[in-house]
């Protein structure tokens, strides 16, 4: 509970600090609809030759669009800002002093920093993936809701997970910057149905690079192809994420010497 009370001072401060800055909340939007707009065009170029491709319809690729759109969004909103500072914090002295505060230092490092604007690009994939379910003519029930929203999270702790593991070289590799790229380069793929990758990709992307919780799955649970099976999977999956990020953070302060002194 004090760390729900610490993120929610988080958050607050986040608002004060876009209310000062109101031509970034309209510059994020633009920038994110233009995103947004990207994404869709190859599906649109894509069906205009054909009605289906690996059993998957127009409408149910731009729904995936949508829930990539939400996922990246809130990544952007709570992650993005917190994991690319990682080199900054270890080169230039930043960690000894969130260490010396009275609470968990990977909490402080991972959850610090709040871009509030990027909450618009979750809007504008939510109003995306309603629109490609009305267009699939997709009804989910309630139970499908909730799977998709169960994997959605899943999706969403083991891509962090996944950025985190990365960044934390950082105690090794002293800059991660390059790494950083290279994993929003990746995540580009959950854009696209699992199916329309070979095997091989495949299972990179559902268990070394988990996209696959956070787009594809969460889709084909609200299209009723998938069972709570997958849910347990993905909660699993993401148990032992987390643990092990845990423990990867540990052995890394264990080599840190710091960097003011």
């Amino acid at each position: 509970m004090r760390h729900l009370r610490l993120w929610r001072r988080f958050f607050a401060q986040a608002v004060v600090r876009e209310t000062h800055y109101r031509a970034h909340f309209l510059t994020t939007l633009l920038v994110g609809l233009v995103q947004l707009g990207l994404g869709i065009v190859p599906t649109l170029l894509l069906f205009g030759f054909t009605q289906e491709v690996h059993g998957w319809t127009r409408a149910e690729v731009i729904a995936l669009v949508g829930v990539y759109q939400v996922v990246t969004g809130l990544i952007a909103t709570f992650i993005a800002p917190n994991l690319n500072r990682m080199t900054s914090y270890l080169t230039e002295g930043e960690l000894d002093a969130v260490l010396l505060r009275p609470v968990s230092s990977q909490f402080s490092l991972t959850f610090r920093w709040i871009n509030v604007a990027e909450l618009s690009n979750v809007a504008s994939g939510i109003i995306v993936l309603v629109f490609g379910l009305v267009q699939s003519g997709l009804t989910p029930n309630l139970g499908e809701v909730l799977q998709a929203v169960v994997l959605a999270a899943c999706g969403l702790v083991l891509l962090t997970a996944v950025w985190s593991a990365m960044s934390y070289l950082a105690f090794w590799l002293q800059s991660v910057g390059a790494i950083g790229v290279v994993y929003l380069s990746t995540v580009e793929a959950g854009r696209y149905p699992l199916t329309f990758f070979p095997v091989a990709v495949r299972t990179f992307l559902t268990f070394a690079f988990p996209v696959a919780f956070a787009t594809t799955y969460p889709v084909q649970a609200l299209s009723g192809d998938l069972g709570w099976g997958s849910v347990a999977l993905g909660i699993g999956l993401s148990a032992v994420a987390v643990l092990l990020i845990r423990l990867l953070w540990q052995r890394g302060l264990r080599t840190y010497a710091s960097a003011s002194s």
